[in-house]
């Protein structure tokens, strides 16, 4: 039969095992006495070696799970590995499914993690697939072989979990340079990529793994080799309108992605454009856009303005800090905290209103001795509450909030639906405090709370200024064209009402937008459609490798940058 040679990480890792030494075998299989035999599930001896053979003759899958002792592993950096044979395995409807070589793992706090070896469909001869991953303490554990919705025979041996010693990275970074300061291209012109790797400042050699795409609809993942004198080069180019986005994660001794204490990678990344300015959204906003947020406004306006709490949270030098609670149409109300100067007067000082970012917690307090300041919770939830009431919200009923599609078919379905009503809301309830000068609000937000932003801005009149930054929800049509995907739900019709690029169409007051080249979680493509969006002043600043969260060792003070203005 013909094979497929399996590309990525699979023969890699397997290689890397033998390359490094300190291990320590904490788990070795033992599938006869682990694993009952079925008609499709066989323990066998080759040579000495126990080889599992799994089949499925449907896309059903067959798996089995070989439970851990938690204990064996918690607070170690452990690498999983088996060696694998296969034979037809067909391919899987998702990159996770498959061929699994995998741990199920419960962690101390209740949170589940499944990390897995790479996989491949097709025929291939016995190779070794492994993983890396740092444990914190763990409540249960369990190693996982077969196959997931696919079919196909697969042949297992020589499964364990060893105990690696990992190299310190505080100190390492990946840091990177594009060829035009300005990152403005001309469609076809070939973009240049540099990336080079540091140790406390110095050139270090070592191995990259190289995230490219583009708005065009193509993407790749690749490794390259990185010399100390010689930094790696990427090239790159597109064709039409839209970026071209390239990341570097630094690859440990074992082939994953290394790591610093704090979890997160050591990595950065860059990009180039192609005429952003004449960027248009992927799908045209809904016919009824107005009229649905007309009625929208109506069915709030029918829950009468009342404030159901207000009670002081602290007093600080600056101000009173109140968390509140609004009457509001949905089943939950608006809440935030508001800060009010000390000694304020009637009618003597601007609002400022906040919005949040995506996530489940309480408001935050945010003081000015020169304004209101409201900062308003996206989901109405208690504030000031304890740890486990948020965690219990976000792994219940928040859960994967915005992103479940059959929601999403209906505007009214949606759940951004009543967070945008609170917000509407909000605005109301702020300007009727009598502190208000009755003619300056700002609104500011990052992230899901830029998203806010606009929303508010495009449905209120009378708005001052917006100060947005990072903004998500950007084009969410996007997708359906080939850009790139950043983190955003499948695209659905009733998404249409709440994105981001249809609410700027109908903000008339100044808007500032700081944004990154590298954002993956908000690509750039989908900010400049919201700039392009906006019909009155505005300001766009990208930064040259911004990500969502910030790149370890980033300089927001060094890097290139481009402002535009209209």
């Amino acid at each position: 039969m013909k094979g497929i040679r399996m590309t990525g990480l699979g023969l890699l890792l397997g290689l890397a095992l033998t390359a490094v030494g300190a291990e320590k075998v904490l788990f070795t299989a033992d599938f006869l006495r682990q694993v009952k035999p079925t008609a499709t599930r066989t323990v066998t001896e080759e040579n000495g070696v126990q080889v599992l053979t799994i089949q499925s003759k449907t896309k059903a899958g067959n798996k089995v799970s070989i439970p851990l002792d938690p204990k064996l592993f918690s607070g170690k950096s452990v690498v999983f590995s088996a060696d694998v044979e296969q034979e037809n395995v067909s391919a899987p409807p998702k990159p996770w499914n498959g061929v699994k070589v995998m741990l199920s793992l419960v962690y101390a706090d209740g949170k589940h993690n499944y990390p897995q070896a790479p996989n491949a469909a097709g025929t291939l001869p016995w190779q070794t697939r492994s993983a890396r991953i740092s444990l914190p303490q763990l409540k249960s554990a369990a190693f996982t072989l077969g196959l997931e919705a696919v079919s196909g025979t697969v042949r297992f041996r020589n499964v364990r979990i060893v105990e690696v010693e990992m190299p310190d990275y505080e100190k390492r970074l990946v840091t990177g340079t594009a060829n035009r300061k300005d990152a403005v291209y001309r469609p076809g012109e070939e973009m240049m990529f540099s990336f080079q790797i540091l140790n406390d400042g110095k050139p270090e050699s070592g191995k990259l793994r190289i995230i490219r795409a583009s708005d065009d609809g193509r993407k790749e993942t690749f490794e390259r080799e990185v010399k100390a004198e010689a930094p790696c080069v990427v090239r790159a180019s597109l064709n039409q309108p839209g970026f071209v986005m390239v990341k570097a994660i630094l690859l440990d001794p074992y082939g994953t992605p290394a790591k610093r204490r704090n979890g997160r990678n050591v990595q950065y990344g860059l990009a180039g454009g192609v005429a952003a300015d004449t960027l248009k959204q992927g799908v045209p906003e809904p016919a009824d856009f107005d009229a649905y947020w007309k009625k929208a406004k109506e069915q709030l306006a029918a829950v009468p303005l009342r404030e159901l709490e207000r009670k002081v949270l602290k007093e600080t030098a600056i101000s009173t800090v109140y968390d509140v609670k609004v009457a509001c149409a949905g089943k939950r109300p608006v809440s935030g905290y508001l800060s009010i100067p000390k000694g304020a007067k009637p009618g003597s000082l601007p609002l400022r209103i906040y919005f949040d970012g995506y996530a489940v917690h309480s408001a935050q307090v945010r003081e000015s001795p020169k304004a209101i300041c409201f900062f308003v919770n996206a989901h109405g939830i208690e504030n000031n509450r304890e740890a486990a009431y948020y965690t219990a919200l976000a792994r219940g009923e928040l859960r994967g909030y915005g992103f479940r599609n059959e929601e999403n078919q209906k505007p009214e379905s949606c759940y951004f639906n009543n967070m945008i009503l609170r917000d509407l809301r909000a605005l109301e309830y702020a300007r009727s405090l009598p502190e208000w000068n009755q003619k300056e609000v700002h609104l500011i937000g990052g992230s899901q709370g830029a998203f806010q932003t606009m929303a508010v801005a495009g449905l209120s009149e009378g708005i001052t200024s917006c100060d947005i930054n990072i903004p998500w929800f950007c084009d969410l049509g996007g997708v359906k064209i080939g850009r790139v995907r950043g983190w955003r739900p499948e695209y659905a019709p009733g998404l249409g009402y709440f994105d981001t690029v249809n609410f700027a169409r109908r903000v008339k007051c100044p808007v500032k937008i700081t944004a990154g080249l590298s954002d993956w979680v908000c690509p750039p493509s989908g900010v400049w459609v919201l700039y392009n969006n906006l019909p009155g002043p505005a300001e766009l600043t990208m930064l040259q490798g911004l990500d969502h969260a910030v790149y370890p060792g980033y300089n927001r003070a060094k890097v290139a940058r481009t402002t535009h203005r209209k």
